[in-house]
């Protein structure tokens, strides 16, 4: 039986040469499992944002080398070797320069980039200026929180007027799905969604979500114990 990851990086195939995330509900695991995952295959691998990222101090990354500084382009990673790069304001890690970033790319054979944020909430409503995804991305990874389901939505869905009545069941899902703010906005590259934390999810509910795409695969699983329960191919 394929995992999570197997599944999410043999669909990726050779697009991995950078890889953003957004959405919500498990961005910063992904972040952390597909440089895992990478490094094992022997490729060097950035991980960073064009976002704010909790300080490594804060949040463990799993990579062997960090920097908050443009020391970063005087190095040589090794094979197999995931290196932390971003800059620090306000106990954060905040955007490196993007054309560090592209210029790093000439060296690193994976570049994993957290484009998006949801102060940690399950779903999201995105604003005019997010996700912020690189026009140099090659994947576009959306993360889809499945916990928030039967949460009412302005206590479960960044961005979503908390005055609004609504729960998070399957026409909210789909709202989100083919919302012009919602899932999908600004993706870039080959681009397939990520539905995470569905241990609970029904098959009900994952052929109904998958069913509305017909060009864009759903992979339905958990990222904490690296399985895949459903996937829906384009």
């Amino acid at each position: 039986m394929a995992t999570l990851l197997g599944a999410l990086c043999a669909y990726i195939d050779d697009a991995y040469r950078c890889i953003s995330i957004t959405g919500s509900g498990g961005k910063t695991t992904a972040l952390i499992e597909l440089a895992g995952y990478y490094a094992r295959q022997g490729k060097r691998v950035l991980v960073s944002t064009t976002t704010k990222l909790e300080l490594p101090a804060h949040r463990p990354y799993g990579c062997d080398t960090y920097f908050t500084d443009d020391r970063i382009l005087g190095y040589r990673a090794e094979r197999a070797e995931r290196v932390f790069y971003a800059g620090v304001q306000a106990e954060k890690a905040i955007a490196p320069p993007l054309a560090h970033l592209r210029a790093l790319m000439k060296t690193y054979d994976v570049l994993l980039l957290e484009a998006d944020g949801a102060r940690h909430m399950p779903l999201k409503l995105h604003t005019d200026f997010d996700p912020v995804v690189v026009d140099f991305t090659t994947t576009t990874l959306i993360v889809v929180g499945m916990s928030g389901w039967g949460q009412a939505l302005g206590e479960c869905c960044f961005g979503w007027n908390r005055d609004e009545q609504g729960v998070a069941d399957d026409e909210a899902y789909l709202t989100l799905l083919h919302h012009e703010r919602g899932f999908l906005k600004g993706a870039v590259g080959k681009t397939m969604i990520l539905c995470n934390q569905a241990e609970n999810t029904s098959e009900k509910t994952m052929h109904t979500l998958s069913g509305s795409l017909n060009t864009i695969p759903m992979f339905f699983g958990s990222l904490q114990t690296n399985t895949l329960f459903f996937r829906k191919a384009p």
